[in-house]
């Protein structure tokens, strides 16, 4: 066999090879996205209050679909944004608080106490739990949550928080199943939901 001959069986070989490999590593990679979007294992044990001053734990996320956000009051443009749309969504999908709740934890705690999210979430929204406490707790529990988030100066004592801005969706095991992305289509979010309320 000529040397020309040898290196095109080779290259062709090696072609065959990295198909497979890819076609191979395609599938191990579909399996794990239907597994991470099935229920993937976030978040850890907390012991927080609510926007009433009330005691909230990792237990509210159980036995209902939930919707799960984190954000601050101070925010501009994201945090007041998807507020609503989360009131939107479940007025427009018509199920009752036993089927469907909704939470807004703050990154903010130094700043959202108790009475400031209780203010700024009630004229909003009765369906909107806030979660705060104090930040070394509430930081914590984020992270837990592979949440970002970040103090920025703005000069003059005052700062902003960057953080992430997409809304998990729980089942009723406190699992993430999806995310709604800022600024989503609005049949597209309220289909995400719908598919994990059954």
């Amino acid at each position: 066999m000529s040397r020309r001959v040898l290196i095109l069986v080779a290259g062709l070989a090696v072609a065959v090879l990295a198909l497979g490999a890819g076609i191979a590593l395609r599938q191990v990679l579909d399996s794990r996205s239907v597994t991470l979007a099935t229920a993937t294992e976030l978040g850890a044990p907390f012991e927080l209050v609510d926007h009433r001053g009330d005691p909230i734990t990792e237990a509210a996320f159980q036995g209902r679909t939930s919707l799960l956000f984190f954000g601050f009051t101070h925010c501009p443009e994201i945090c007041p944004t998807t507020v609503y749309d989360m009131e939107t969504w479940l007025g427009d999908l018509e199920v009752g608080p036993d089927a469907l709740g909704a939470y807004f934890v703050t990154i903010d705690p130094e700043r959202d106490t108790p009475e400031f999210l209780d203010d700024y979430l009630t004229p909003q929204s009765d369906r909107i739990t806030g979660i705060t406490g104090t930040p070394e707790d509430v930081w914590a529990m984020a992270r837990s949550w592979k949440v970002y988030f970040q103090k920025r100066p703005l000069g003059e004592g005052d700062y902003t928080m960057d953080h992430y801005a997409s809304v998990f969706v729980l089942n009723a095991e406190g699992a993430v199943v999806d995310l709604i992305a800022y600024g989503e289509d609005p049949d597209t979010a309220k289909a995400k939901i719908a598919a994990v309320l059954g």
